[in-house]
């Protein structure tokens, strides 16, 4: 049978026997459609005359999981900029792409030959391969680098070639310029490489010194000595005084340079400061040094950067966490590093061009085949730090119904939601109706958007879009409020059971 015959005899036996059965129509199910609609427009005429519709642009749809029906729209197809619900896109096409269980990798391989010469000589060059983990911290290195230590490596007679290929583009995290944020390199604005440790970031811990007016203490949390920097002029001050830190950064090729300065309480308690460094894998190489040479590994060789032969044969490798755990933390949590990780890796695993660009082509197709255009869609990047970056509220529920819908993975993408006065970046909000709403919210200067998945009364499921953005000087906590009562209200929904 033809693919267009199939498609044909598919939709026939689609649809209903009787024209009164057909939503919209005079039967039941049209019946129910338009009395829920009816209620939504009635429990929601508040949030609809607020202030919030007259002075920003909204863009809200609710969509019946169930059913697939519109039952509620105010400019359900205006382009908005999404923030961080454009994560949402990211996590449902990596479910469908990669699946579930997929793991990132760390790699070792040699060019040598596996048997050791006596006192554990390894006669070529060790090869460290990175494929994106974004879960890659310092105490994964250790434990690779005693795991090589303890499989019989005492020396290296060759180089240690650290190997970054399967990501390409550049590290700085596309579609974001503010100028402050290039020069501080807030952890929001993380870099980005296969080679990434500890997020990609250095974290600096302040504490006082032993007297007022002496050297307070800045220790650099991971060695890395070689390419991070750290010059410390912070003072003691009297107990009981105010802090105040301040922490130039400076990128220059081959190290990152951080200035701490200003005074700490001699009473006061330590706290950790991160920054973004700007060169991720020789961040990496840097640690990895240092680790070897604590380990009492010998390299007769250089640390240098390069490729991994084909013919290489792999020695150790250390797995992340599948992928629906990275993904709990990325949209829990909005964690922009790990969307754009996982982006470049679809553009990797499916385009073989592990590039922003190359995971946003994964990203399209998979809306084409929802039937949202790039007209409905303008992507920028995975995580929503960008400016540029525009959706439609009906391209957001028709992912999220896509994935309401789906067996395979369905759970899993649900699961990845921040819950309602449960956890995440919503576990402040809707205390006292915990578990009725997941979602993904979005916040920039002048955007804060949520987007997900609401349990009503009647026991329907909603999937839902709410983008705001303005232009005046609007509070993020008013905005909140609003969208907080549309959810409240949306709960209150009785028309409709769940069959």
């Amino acid at each position: 049978m033809s693919r267009f015959c199939a498609c044909l005899v598919a939709l026939l036996l689609a649809l209903p026997a009787n024209a009164d059965d057909r939503p919209g129509q005079n039967g039941t199910a049209g019946q129910e459609g338009r009395a829920r609609a009816t209620q939504l427009e009635s429990l929601l005429v508040d949030v609809t005359g607020s202030w919030l519709f007259k002075k920003a642009d909204v863009g809200l749809q609710v969509v019946d999981v169930k059913t697939g029906e519109e039952v509620f729209s105010r400019g359900a197809n205006d382009l908005l900029n999404p923030a961080s619900t454009m994560k949402v896109l990211t996590a449902a096409t990596a479910l469908n792409t990669l699946g579930p269980a997929y793991r990132f990798t760390t790699d070792i391989f040699t060019d040598a030959d596996v048997e050791l010469r006596p006192n554990g000589r390894l006669e070529g060059n060790l090869y460290v391969k990175g494929h994106g983990d974004p879960t890659f911290v310092i105490e994964k290195m250790w434990k690779l680098i005693r795991d090589l230590k303890l499989n019989g490596v005492e020396r290296v007679e060759g180089n240690v070639v650290f190997d970054e290929s399967f990501h390409g583009g550049g590290y700085k995290l596309p579609g974001w310029n503010k100028p402050r944020d290039l020069e501080r390199g807030p952890t929001y604005f993380s870099t980005l490489s296969a080679l990434s440790l500890n997020m990609n970031t250095a974290v600096m811990i302040v504490g006082p010194g032993n007297e007022v007016g002496s050297r307070a203490r800045v220790i650099l949390e991971t060695p890395t000595k070689g390419y991070v920097e750290v010059q410390n002029d912070v003072t003691t001050g009297r107990a009981g005084s105010r802090r105040s830190i301040e922490i130039e950064r400076v990128v220059e090729d081959g190290s990152t340079k951080f200035t701490v300065d200003g005074t700490v309480p001699l009473d006061a308690k330590r706290v950790r400061y991160r920054r973004t460094v700007g060169d991720p894998t020789q961040h990496f190489l840097a640690a990895f040094q240092h680790m070897l040479k604590d380990e009492g590994i010998r390299v007769d060789g250089r640390f240098v950067r390069g490729v991994t032969p084909f013919d290489a044969e792999m020695l150790l490798s250390v797995p992340s966490p599948p992928l629906v755990s990275v993904l709990m933390d990325m949209n829990k949590y909005s964690l922009n590093f790990q969307a754009e990780q996982v982006l470049r890796t679809l553009g990797a695993e499916v385009e073989g061009e592990g590039t922003t660009q190359g995971g946003l082509r994964v990203v399209r197709r998979y809306l084409q085949g929802l039937g949202v255009t790039d007209a409905h869609a303008v992507l920028v990047n995975g995580s929503g730090l960008s400016r540029e970056a525009k959706l439609a509220p009906s391209a957001l529920t028709a992912v999220l119904v896509d994935m309401a819908r789906n067996p395979r993975v369905g759970a899993e993408f649900a699961s990845s939601l921040a819950i309602g006065g449960v956890d995440g970046t919503l576990w402040r909000r809707l205390r006292d109706e915990p578990s009725r709403m997941r979602g993904k919210t979005g916040t920039l200067d002048g955007v804060h958007c949520l987007a997900g998945y609401l349990d009503a009364d009647s026991g329907r499921r909603y999937a839902f879009a709410f983008l705001t953005n303005w232009s005046n000087n609007t509070r993020v906590s008013s905005v909140r409020d609003v969208h907080d009562t549309f959810a409240r209200q949306m709960f209150k929904a009785s028309v409709g059971g769940t069959d």
